[in-house]
């Protein structure tokens, strides 16, 4: 998953997790955005590796968990910002 292409395509799930999560009002934020973060990268993980022709090994140990990390990061930030009460 590209450094590009991971975040975006996991900002659709990440916004309906976020949304969902808001509604409770976690006890910890950012590691509940985090979470949340993981979950949306998972997806679109799964949605970029089901339409990417590149498939080496090299490939998804170097560019899935730099998209990932910055997914959750930028997850945990947001969750500190948005899911306070």
């Amino acid at each position: 998953m590209c450094r590009k292409r991971g975040p975006v395509l996991s900002l659709a799930p990440a916004l309906f997790l976020f949304l969902v999560m808001r509604h409770g009002a976690p006890d910890h934020p950012g590691q509940a955005g985090a979470i949340a973060a993981l979950a949306s990268a998972g997806i679109a993980a799964t949605l970029y590796a089901s339409n990417c022709p590149d498939d080496s090994p090299l490939f998804v140990a170097t560019w899935y968990p730099i998209a990932i990390l910055i997914v959750a990061a930028a997850g945990y930030f947001a969750g500190r910002r948005f899911l306070r009460w």
